[in-house]
């Protein structure tokens, strides 16, 4: 009978698959893979009954063409992400019962229904099992269908070619699919299995063959136990014993001697599975049984009923059947093996799902350690640049500092420039003129740190270090005019008095009213009583002095 499979799978990148590879190997020819520029070439595989490409109804219908190259390279530069799906892949088996023309519409007529139902470009490779396949142990009947399909819609494009554009709905994610009040991607693939399984059973009921059903043997209520899976390393082990055998086998043969094949199984898994496929074909022996009672009682049922000629029932063939001879401790000791695999089974799953969650947890840990990682070169990096732009700051501000001393230097190295009229008439060998000399000197150099100050090369720094330099010398200005005043004081000519307090009235006037803008407004205050104490005295003295002549 038929055999029910229909199963889809997608061709992803993130699995290290390529759409291009993948059209390649299945319909048998040489492709060149453009995006990995590559060349896969499987045109010597064995087995390739046909390869198609089926362009949706609509798209075919305006005479577009495509090949198979320029369809999956296509496939492969509408992506850009590094984990994207590419194409998705339906296998599905094709009745051995059918011809094989029978076979080919069947896939094809699959294959369309797709391409109609969802946009897409379908290629369809038939295959059937090699002879070396069948000499491994595989199954001649096994005829089936590699159907790859593009995950984005095709159009024709302005040029007249065929583009693809967005993803077709069965590539959507479940949110988005929600979002558009679509059922779950569950749901699609169980409704594609359903159209599968509508189009073989037409074509199967049209030569009278026994249909297919996509419902589970559990959802049929039928105890078929699903076998243990083999793996690469076991399945090579059991090719490899098999292929000995058929050695060993035609070596006898050939010298006129027979030996018999050894079929037990190479692996623990595969006696296993012996024992699986055994307990299932007496089960299915059993539903067999059960099912001919009730088609005994079915038959018996009709007989009496046209015997009793109430209603006209037509005979029908009854088929040949050969009772179930089920030893039921045969049946129990397959049973205790097969609950001994489940619990086995359930074992190895609890094991897998908590070494699922160490591994979850070891991630999640790798995680946090990469982003603490992270964290700690992110602030290291902003120390390392804070410390860097300190060290230039620094270096910027020695260097303006350099700058600022060598203005100093030469400021203060500057003799005065221009001598203040009134020191025609003092002795500038006295301590009187020296001290004069000195002030005005101080009144020099408070002007020319103002000149440096407007400068527009004076940085902020060196403007802070000038204005600086400027509070000194106004502190040093009144301390050497009060210093002046005190030692006018002291002398006990008073005519000299007088003329020393006179020049040094004027004389501080004059630096007071040039630098009343430049000084602090403490300078400025201590700069007016200075000038207050020094024309204070004049006057006294001009008293004084007129008493005396009035004597």
């Amino acid at each position: 009978m038929a055999i029910f499979i229909a199963s889809t799978k997608s061709i992803s990148r993130g699995n290290g698959q390529s759409a291009v590879a993948s059209a390649s190997y299945r319909a048998g020819v040489e492709l060149e893979d453009k995006r990995y520029g590559k060349t896969h070439d499987y045109s010597k595989k064995h087995g390739v009954m046909s390869a198609d490409i089926i362009l949706p109804t609509a798209l075919a219908a305006t005479g577009a063409e495509i090949s198979r190259s320029e369809l999956w390279n296509k496939a492969e530069d509408a992506e850009k992400r590094v984990d994207a799906r590419v194409a998705r892949e339906w296998l599905v088996n094709l009745p051995h019962e059918l011809s094989e023309q029978d076979r080919k519409e069947l896939a094809h007529t699959f294959a369309q229904t797709l391409a109609d139902r969802y946009g897409t470009i379908a290629d369809c490779a038939i295959h059937k099992p090699t002879q070396k396949e069948i000499d491994r142990g595989a199954d001649p009947r096994n005829f089936h269908a590699h159907i790859l399909f593009t995950t984005r819609c095709a159009e024709l494009g302005q040029d007249n070619k065929v583009i693809l554009t967005d993803k077709a709905s069965i590539e959507l994610s479940d949110n988005k699919r929600r979002s558009l009040g679509m059922a779950r991607v569950s749901h699609e693939i169980k409704e594609v299995r359903q159209i599968w399984e509508h189009i073989a059973n037409e074509r199967l009921a049209e030569h009278n063959h026994e249909l297919i059903d996509s419902r589970s043997y559990a959802e049929q209520g039928i105890d078929i136990e699903p076998q243990l899976k083999m793996g690469s390393v076991a399945t090579k082990l059991e090719r490899e014993k098999y292929e000995q055998e058929l050695r060993k086998a035609e070596k006898a043969k050939a010298e006129g001697k027979h030996y018999e094949i050894d079929k037990t199984p190479a692996t623990q898994l595969g006696t296993i599975n012996e024992i699986i496929n055994e307990r299932n074909t007496l089960v299915w022996g059993a539903q067999l049984a059960k099912n001919q009672k009730v088609n005994d009682f079915a038959d018996q049922t009709i007989a009496d009923l046209r015997e009793s000629k109430l209603f006209i029932v037509p005979a029908a063939p009854k088929p040949e059947y050969k009772p179930s001879n089920v030893s039921k401790d045969k049946l129990e000791q397959a049973e205790s093996v097969v609950e001994q695999v489940k619990q086995a089974r359930m074992q190895r799953q609890i094991a897998k799902q908590a070494a699922d969650t160490l591994e979850k947890q070891r991630i999640a840990q790798q995680q946090r350690d990469m982003a603490a990682q992270k964290e700690r070169e992110r602030v290291l990096a902003q120390e390392e640049a804070r410390q860097r732009q300190l060290e230039q700051q620094r270096a910027q501000i020695a260097a303006q500092e350099a700058d600022f001393k060598a203005q100093h230097d030469h400021i203060l190295q500057q003799e005065l420039s221009l001598p203040h009229r009134l020191l025609k008439n003092i002795d500038k060998k006295s301590d009187f003129g020296q001290r004069l000399e000195t002030l005005l000197h101080l009144d020099q150099q408070m002007s020319a740190w103002q000149h440096y100050h407007s400068e527009p090369s004076t940085t902020d720094h060196q403007k802070l270090l000038a204005d600086r330099e400027q509070h000194k010398i106004g502190s040093l200005i009144t301390h050497q005019s009060k210093q002046l005043l005190e030692d006018i004081k002291a002398i006990s000519d008073l005519s000299t008095r007088q003329t020393h307090t006179k020049t040094l009235e004027r004389v501080f006037d004059d630096i007071k009213n040039r630098q009343q803008s430049i000084l602090s407004p403490e300078h400025q205050h201590q700069m007016r009583t200075v000038s207050a104490e020094i024309t204070s005295y004049n006057r006294d003295i001009n008293r004084s002095r007129g008493m005396s002549l009035g004597f």
